[in-house]
């Protein structure tokens, strides 16, 4: 049996936590301040956004990570900006072989590998909308929580096998994907016009819905953004990525009006700002990865602009 920590109490971790801990894994959560003793006392509490229906995961918490302490498996599940300050800690625990990043990271993999070696970090993103109000996370059941991972030189190992199928049994549907490094780049070239647009409606998803001209800009920032990535040998993953790259305008902002309107992704805008700092890093990555190209990218260049004057943003 797996003995897995999940590094991180937020949102994403806590459900992650209270998942693999249900389906039987010997799982513990590494949690501080105030989230620590909620866990301590209330245990993870799961409520699903559309019915209110509740349920109570007993995960026991720990408020470090030793470097004795012997994990197969050590989950980080946290904003990429708060990575640099746990390293130190995982980096001291040589006890754990296997350390799976899911989250955002559009700079790539090389400052986890200097501090931990290539053998031990996997690359993954979780899918899934949550938020947390105090020790309550609410979470949106509209589509199959999801996990996308692999392994940095993007073979299909024993252990990526391994853990497909803990997640599975967790209820997780599982995707391999051989590039994780391109996989985060294109998530990021998405997720960063996307809040750019949403800032410029006034952080207002109903009016950016209604919006034909700032969805077209955001659109053709995607677009730039993949063509940069492309321009420096990234391919664009997932594969459903490349109708954005080739369909026109006028089919794409018609169905990305629809998705905006969809009240899932409303829930998911109303509850990101927690996430605003990581956007600023995340922006900041995926500029200096396209400044890289040199492909011209007015409409990027254009929607960043609001990005880098935000106090708050989006998306998870």
């Amino acid at each position: 049996m797996l003995r897995i920590l999940v590094f991180g109490a937020g949102p994403l971790g806590s459900y992650y936590a209270a998942k693999l801990h249900e389906a039987g894994f010997d799982v513990s959560i590494l949690a501080r301040g105030q989230r620590y003793h909620d866990i301590k006392e209330y245990g993870i509490v799961l409520e699903r956004f559309d019915t209110q229906e509740k349920a109570v995961h007993r995960v026991p918490a720990v408020q470090e990570l030793r470097a004795s302490d012997a994990y197969d498996l050590v989950l980080v599940v946290m904003g990429k900006n708060y990575v640099p300050a746990i390293l130190p800690a995982l980096s001291s625990n040589r006890a754990t072989p296997t350390i799976l990043f899911l989250g955002n990271n559009v700079a790539g993999p090389d400052e986890l590998v200097r501090a931990l070696g290539s053998e031990r970090v996997l690359l993954g993103f979780p899918g899934l909308s949550v938020a947390r109000d105090r020790h309550v996370v609410r979470y949106i059941t509209g589509n199959e929580p999801s996990v996308t991972m692999g392994e940095l030189d993007g073979t299909l190992s024993e252990r990526i096998t391994e853990l497909k199928g803990a997640f599975e049994k967790a209820g997780f549907r599982v995707k391999l994907c051989s590039n994780m490094d391109a996989w985060l780049k294109c998530h990021g070239a998405l997720i960063v016009p996307l809040s750019g647009a949403y800032i410029k409606a006034g952080r207002d998803v109903t009016k950016l819905a209604g919006d034909k001209e700032t969805i077209a800009l955001m659109l053709k920032a995607m677009k730039e953004g993949f063509r940069a990535l492309r321009a420096l040998g990234f391919p664009v993953l997932p594969s459903e990525l490349k109708y954005i790259e080739r369909l026109p305008l006028w089919i794409l902002t018609p169905l990305a009006q629809s998705l905006l309107n969809n009240k899932d992704m409303k829930y998911t805008f109303a509850h990101g700002d927690a996430m605003r700092n990581e956007l600023r890093l995340l922006n900041q990555e995926l500029t200096e990865v396209v400044r890289r190209s040199n492909v011209p990218t007015p409409a990027y260049d254009e929607l960043t602009q609001y990005l880098g004057r935000m106090d708050s943003t989006v998306l998870a």
